[in-house]
């Protein structure tokens, strides 16, 4: 796959999981258990991006950053989305380097 091509999957995954997120927590606010739910992209993700173990820290990171989800209306304001997945790429590739 084409390093452009790949990367633009990766930033249409990380989005979905943002919107996932945003829906888990928002069912999980109006009293819902719908944490089984989830999509658990996040493992689809750091796969294609070529983690080779499991790194809790990074994993953590994700997730703290996927939470900025919360404070977007995404149903009006998709270009904070995007940069919201484009931010937390961009600190997966960091980590990845690191690797």
């Amino acid at each position: 796959m084409v390093a452009k091509e790949k990367k633009k999957l990766i930033l249409s995954l990380i989005k979905d999981s943002l919107i996932n997120t945003k829906l888990i927590n928002g069912l999980n606010n109006l009293g819902l258990d719908s944490d089984q739910y989830s999509l658990h992209l996040g493992d689809t993700i750091f796969g294609l991006l070529g983690f080779e173990n499991e790194r809790a820290e990074v994993y953590e990171r994700f997730m703290k950053l996927s939470l900025k989800v919360n404070k977007i209306d995404i149903s009006k304001n998709d270009t904070a989305l995007d940069g919201l997945a484009l931010e937390i790429y961009n600190e997966l590739e960091t980590n990845l380097k690191e690797q």
